[in-house]
């Protein structure tokens, strides 16, 4: 399972921080993303592990498998 975690600012301090559904597939997931990327928003996808990449440059993260770990021990 995988979702869309979204960030944007609002005028506030702090960025606003939204979870997106669940989706059987990361393939949904990245389709979301790139949707959302696209209208302006830092997406990241996640999956029931933790975060799976950082939103920046499309791809996956370099240290998904460490957060992935960290994740599962919280």
């Amino acid at each position: 399972m995988y979702r869309v975690v979204t960030k944007y600012r609002n005028g506030t301090a702090r960025p606003v921080v939204e979870h997106g559904p669940w989706h059987p597939t990361r393939q949904t997931a990245d389709d979301w993303a790139q949707i959302l990327r696209a209208h302006g928003y830092v997406a990241h996808i996640e999956s029931q592990g933790g975060l799976i990449d950082a939103g920046l440059s499309g791809g996956p993260s370099d240290n998904g498998d460490l957060l992935a770990a960290l994740s599962s021990m919280a």
